[in-house]
């Protein structure tokens, strides 16, 4: 069995396009030595301006 978390990181739009209010390297290896696995990627930069965002999925063994 697993167990499941999600970290959501904000979206700043930018004349170049999209940027991330955070570093999420930094945040995945953090993650990793806790043990939990990064699984994807979520793609939420089509909702409004206040609610972009990409949602980040770690899961581990429980």
């Amino acid at each position: 069995m697993y167990e499941y978390h999600i970290e959501s990181l904000r979206l700043t739009r930018r004349l170049e396009g999209f940027s991330l209010d955070q570093e999420y390297k930094q945040l995945i290896d953090t993650y990793a030595r806790e043990g939990w696995r990064f699984v994807q990627f979520v793609d939420l930069s089509g909702l409004t301006k206040e609610e972009q965002r990409i949602d980040l999925v770690f899961e581990r063994k429980k």
